[in-house]
């Protein structure tokens, strides 16, 4: 039986991929799935190095992206993919900010 994308699959496998809103909520960058769906639907978002204008499309591990957070903006790699919305240490492991990114001084 296969297996549908999504949190289910999100932890396991080559091709494990997760939807951009569910992603945005587990990682608490929301408070939403549905503002998730709105800032990607808007095209606010961009995944390596590409806009996202589709709540729907596939993030995977490893992936580069680009998130308004208010009056500034987060450029995260994707370590692994959540498997559910749980505490802020859990979202926090999931990703991590790309080393020749990151501000000097």
């Amino acid at each position: 039986m296969a297996e549908k994308g999504g949190a289910a699959s999100a932890t396991g496998g080559q091709g494990a991929h997760m939807r951009m809103d569910l992603l945005l909520w587990y990682l608490r960058l929301v408070r939403s799935r549905s503002q998730g769906k709105m800032l990607a639907e808007q095209g606010l978002i961009r995944s390596n190095g590409h806009r996202v204008v589709k709540a729907h499309h596939a993030v995977r591990c490893g992936d580069i992206l680009t998130v308004p957070q208010g009056t500034r903006v987060l450029v995260l790699q994707i370590d692994q993919l959540p498997w559910r919305r749980g505490p802020a240490a859990e979202a926090l492991a999931c990703y991590s900010e790309p080393s020749e990114l990151r501000a000097t001084g």
